[in-house]
């Protein structure tokens, strides 16, 4: 959430800087924003932007897990 508020809803993440990108926390946001029912397509589709957020993440933590114990020396 603090991407959110640093951000401003309007977060830039490109290399072509004339080219406007958001981030998948101020999608969420910006779907969950307002009263809206639980079955919407807005609600269902920011629930699914935030497990694709948690499976990536997971992802990069295993990945990261693997090389960090592939290269670590062994101190007697």
């Amino acid at each position: 959430m603090i991407v959110v508020m640093a951000a401003g809803l309007a977060a830039n993440l490109t290399a072509n800087p004339l080219e406007a990108v958001t981030t998948i926390t101020v999608q969420i946001v910006s779907l969950l924003t307002g009263d809206q029912e639980f079955d919407s397509a807005k609600t269902l589709s920011a629930f699914a932007l935030g497990l694709l957020l948690f499976f990536v993440t997971l992802a990069l933590n295993v990945a990261a897990q693997r090389i960090v114990k592939h290269y670590r020396e062994q101190y007697d």
